[in-house]
């Protein structure tokens, strides 16, 4: 867009060179090349429309060259009823409408230096009504239309057009254009006149002829011009305006202005009072800004002073105090909405380039370490990844393919899975990222799924965060799956298999499954899992790391998935720990061991690990290193576990191989027998076993 930088010298009062001009715009507000013979070609954002007329760039050159802006004369016409009637169907389409009556003009040519100042912007000149309009607009931002006024049948009312109504613009061509309800145009009695915000109509334009106008300065909202500039195939200098935003304080302005203006040139006589539709008037933005905030965003430590001065040159009301400053934001500015955007515009003023480059403070140690969890202690974020990789080559090696997912759920999941209690966000891409997960698994299994396409046994892995969904907080899992033909069963120990392989690596000992309970307060991706297959996973010091479980018959018919599977999520940042932490090592045993082997009938509530414990507590001489289950039978069908000489029945056998050993001595017979007793005798008391 073409702007005339004489022009802006004369409404901002600087004397700064063409080309250095053109710089300090291009360094810190828009792209500017410096075209010679004092004309800029500006690229405006859409988010700084205050720039889209020779006072705002006054204004903003003004600012950044230090110096208070002095504009053109910015009293406001006074308002009453008018002679013409305006209505507005829908307040969010027009939020403004203002006109104004001037009567007795002579309708003719331009004075030399009005038709120059508009041709040096690319601006045609037509008449002395019309480039008044135009001029205005370039000068103050505001697209203004002049009716005449004796063509006008009846009121004004700003409305959606009607299916079929036509209008003959007035460009060049004088085109023909077929309306829709989509486009807002201005109507009166006889129909549209105008379609708002574009473009005006041939049936109403000043002429030679003209001696009353009826002078039109609105605001009407950017979406619905742009989408019908679009859509007509009709682009103007006034619909570039309103796409971008145009504020509503300037109508009554740009009124008075060309009152002046019309007066001084046609002869004209304006009415005392413009018509002023406004449905919702403009409350003043009111903003605080931190003044330490603002230093730790920009990184630089600017004076409060300084901040001051800065807004206050572009225009802002600013009250300072001691640690904060109150602003409040000017009409013209839209798009100022939060402290982010105040600090935005402290800065660039600034100038980042004056921003000394510090290098970045790197931490040993994430300081976020509640982000992931509620314990309060260092975190090696460097040692995380360098384990995590090391999970991932060991569980490579056991055939698990790594994969990625986002870390959503989408509604389609949400609904086949029955998830719930999850975080909403807030502006979602799309119904397939609307959900924050709380599990790695349920995404898993739609990975799975689409790969049995390939292949007929799938294994993969994935580490990622999870969000839990009562406080929100991002925790790290690794997550297991294997779907492929055979049974449910099959698959669930082939990751207990891969599990116990891990566990064996980072030297973690005991490791034990207990019976299934909400992990990590998930009770509906655990619900995943089928009932009776499924375990918690804990450490020896009843630390939980995670669960495991055959994927429910229910979940894989919702998934589509036709093949047994099993699931695994551990809590990876347990694991990391037990990977980091202090080994103990011990000398190889200088005298042999001694196994013995124990069998029992126990009732189906009786858990190994429990007789683990028993067998434990009651080695009082510490001569017990290591005990091994070898095997379970459980009865199926009709069969039942009744010993002889006992009318109680059991519900399973359990098998298991005691390893005594001393590091003082080799054991005899004996005294190995006098433990094994003393065993039996704690098996029978603490797990109402049945020894054989």
């Amino acid at each position: 867009m073409k702007f005339d930088y004489q022009w802006i010298q004369e409404l901002s009062g600087i004397d700064t060179p063409a080309q250095e001009a053109a710089s300090l715009l291009n360094a810190k507000a828009c792209e500017t090349e410096d075209l010679g013979d004092g004309l800029f070609d500006c690229d405006i954002l859409p988010n700084r429309p205050d720039l889209l007329s020779h006072v705002g760039l006054a204004r903003e050159l003004a600012a950044l060259s230090g110096k208070q802006f002095n504009g053109p004369d910015s009293d406001a016409l006074a308002s009453g009823q008018g002679s013409v009637s305006v209505h507005i169907e829908d307040g969010s389409a027009c939020t403004r409408y203002s006109g104004l009556i001037v009567r007795g003009v002579r309708v003719g040519p331009s004075p030399e230096w009005l038709r120059n100042r508009l041709e040096r912007v690319g601006v045609g000149s037509v008449n002395n009504v019309v480039d008044v309009v135009n001029y205005l607009m370039l000068e103050i931002g505001q697209p203004m239309h002049a009716f005449d006024l004796a063509r006008l049948s009846g009121g004004i009312v700003v409305r959606r057009a009607k299916r079929g109504e036509r209008l003959v613009a007035l460009d060049d061509a004088r085109t023909e254009y077929e309306l829709d309800e989509d486009t807002l145009v201005i109507a009166d009695d006889s129909g549209p006149v105008a379609i708002a915000g574009i473009k005006g109509g041939v049936t109403t334009a000043v002429s030679e002829d003209t001696r009353d106008v009826f002078l039109e300065a609105a605001v009407f909202d950017s979406s619905i011009v742009r989408a019908g500039s679009t859509k007509l195939g009709l682009r103007t200098d006034a619909s570039v305006r309103f796409s971008y935003g145009v504020s509503t304080g300037l109508p009554l302005i740009a009124l008075m202005r060309a009152a002046a203006m019309l007066t001084e040139l046609a002869g004209g006589t304006a009415d005392a009072q413009a018509v002023d539709a406004y449905p919702k008037p403009w409350h003043p933005v009111k903003l605080t800004v931190s003044t330490a905030y603002t230093g730790s965003l920009l990184g630089a430590d600017i004076k409060v002073n300084d901040m001051v001065a800065i807004l206050s040159r572009l225009g802002f009301s600013v009250h300072a105090s001691d640690h904060t400053l109150e602003v409040s934001v000017p009409q013209w500015r839209l798009d100022i909405e939060r402290q982010e955007d105040l600090v935005e515009e402290i800065g660039r003023v600034h100038g980042y380039n004056e921003i000394e480059a510090v290098p970045p403070v790197v931490h040993a140690y994430d300081e976020r370490s509640w982000v992931r969890d509620d314990e309060d202690v260092p975190w090696d974020e460097y040692g995380h990844i360098r384990e995590r990789q090391n999970f991932m080559r060991l569980l490579a090696s056991d055939g698990f393919s790594e994969v990625y997912n986002y870390a959503f759920y989408s509604d389609e999941l949400v609904d086949k899975l029955g998830l719930d209690h999850l975080h909403e966000l807030a502006l979602p891409q799309s119904s397939h990222y609307r959900w924050l997960r709380t599990s790695l698994v349920p995404r898993l299994l739609l990975v799975v799924r689409d790969n049995l396409r390939f292949e007929k046994n799938v294994r993969l892995m994935e580490t990622g965060h999870v969000f839990d969904h009562l406080g929100g907080l991002e925790s790290t899992r690794l997550a297991l799956a294997t779907v492929g033909p055979g049974t449910g069963e099959d698959r669930f120990y082939e990751l207990k298999g891969a599990v116990d392989h891990l566990a064996a690596e980072l030297g973690i000992t005991d490791l034990w499954f207990d019976d299934a309970e909400p992990f990590f307060a998930d009770a509906a991706v655990l619900a995943l899992t089928a009932r009776g297959r499924c375990a918690n996973i804990k450490d020896k010091n009843g630390k939980m790391l995670g669960f495991i479980g055959q994927v429910a018959p229910n979940a894989a018919a919702s998934l589509r998935i036709k093949h047994a599977g099993a699931v695994v999520e551990l809590d990876l940042r347990a694991l990391v720990r037990h990977a980091q932490a202090e080994r103990e090592y011990e000398p190889l045993p200088k005298y042999p061991a001694v196994e013995r082997d124990i069998s029992m009938f126990v009732s189906d509530e009786v858990r190994v690990r429990q007789i683990l414990e028993a067998i434990h507590a009651a080695d009082e001489a510490g001569l017990v290193r290591d005990v091994d289950v070898m095997d379970i039978f459980v009865p199926t069908g009709d069969e039942k576990l009744a010993p002889e000489y006992s009318r109680h029945e059991y519900g399973k056998s359990i098998a298991v191989r005691i390893v005594f050993r001393s590091d003082e001595r080799t054991l005899t017979d004996e005294e190995v027998t006098v433990v094994e007793d003393t065993i039996k005798r704690a098996l029978q008391d603490r797990v109402d076993a049945r020894v054989r």
